[in-house]
């Protein structure tokens, strides 16, 4: 067995172990030979130096991706962003054998040699893998966050070394089953009474957005909705406004090919919170999905994070949970240490 570094003439026998792999403990969707060339090759951040594949008996049995943003957000520098793994995956029958240990070997040492002091396995990737909700009819979500707690590479990334940071459950709702409580209605009715209503964001009539996001000290959900309102025909954003200034947002209403509703974010302004505005925004944006024509939505969240109660209340259902990991080393970095399936 060798491990070398990525070429394109790899691509065929990655998609084919990749594929072939998929079953209950590897949910992701499975790839074409271009849709592979979308979701790495053309993704602006990805790197042949850092991406490799094992080899025995001319048959490729291993795919291990590593990879760091290029871009910054405000306050980000080099050395404020992690390496991430996106992948390792070994053949099913050659696991166990330090196959994937190896593979992720390779990707620990091309990051450390970029200078990178953490590596971070998280919905921060810029490569984000999608992967088939269980017991649905291929409704899919658009990123896994983490590691499946119910997979293999759980287990394996403790043993390597890999610290677990926090936990995420992914969370889906059947549109169809939704419609707005009457609790909602009547906390529609006693905002208004407040002069906050919810609405869909019109420049020309709204004002604050900017200042918005400035208390919410969320750059990426900035970035987010003004490349949206950039958009030759921008998606709908709604808006919670208090005489017209923006004190909350959620959104955009956009439906993906798969009849998934999108979703980007929730916040409100902390000189807003306690009055149920969060709860009274995600209530519309669900309703305002269904009639964009999603069949579904589905989120991520922290297992504790308070929010979940609001999507409880909405019908949302856990259908899956993921880990997040971390590992620490320095630049003078000689050995560490497979990710999922290692």
């Amino acid at each position: 067995m060798e491990i070398v570094r990525f070429e394109d003439k790899y691509i065929p026998g990655i998609v084919s172990l990749w594929n072939k792999s998929i079953d209950e403990d590897f949910v992701y969707k499975p790839f074409t030979n271009e849709s592979f060339l979308d979701k790495f090759i053309r993704n602006p951040n990805f790197d042949y130096e850092s991406t490799f594949v094992a080899i025995l008996n001319c048959e490729i049995v291993g795919f291990a991706n590593g990879i760091y943003r290029k871009t910054y957000l405000p306050g980000e520098t080099f050395d404020t962003i992690p390496g991430y793994v996106t992948m390792v995956l070994v053949k099913k029958e050659l696991q166990n054998k330090g196959i994937g240990k190896s593979l992720l070997k390779k990707v620990e040492d091309y990051l450390a040699g970029k200078g990178k002091k953490e590596i971070h396995i998280d919905f921060f990737n810029p490569i984000n893998l999608e992967w088939y909700i269980p017991g649905t009819n291929k409704h899919d979500h658009p990123n896994a966050p983490g590691v499946d707690v119910h997979g293999k590479g759980y287990g394996f990334f403790k043993n390597m070394g890999y610290i677990e940071r926090t936990k995420e459950v992914s969370m889906y709702l059947n549109l169809e089953k939704f419609s707005i409580k009457d609790e909602i209605i009547e906390k529609y009715k006693i905002l208004n009474e407040k002069n906050i209503t919810i609405e869909y964001y019109d420049s020309k009539k709204h004002y604050g957005l900017e200042e918005f996001f400035d208390n919410l000290k969320n750059e990426y959900w900035r970035k987010e909705i003004n490349d949206n309102l950039a958009l030759p025909k921008p998606y709908p954003v709604l808006v919670a406004v208090n005489n017209k200034k923006v004190i909350g947002f959620t959104g955009p209403i956009e439906v993906q090919e798969s009849g998934r509703g999108k979703f980007t974010g929730i916040g409100v302004d902390p000189n807003y919170q306690g009055y149920g505005i969060g709860k009274a925004l995600f209530f519309k944006l669900c309703e305002s999905f269904k009639n964009e024509g999603a069949s579904f939505m589905s989120i991520f969240t922290g297992i504790e994070n308070y929010a979940r109660r609001m999507y409880d209340a909405a019908g949302f259902k856990i259908v899956r949970q993921w880990a997040l990991f971390k590992k620490k080393f320095d630049t003078k970095y000689k050995e560490m240490g497979d990710m999922k399936n290692g």
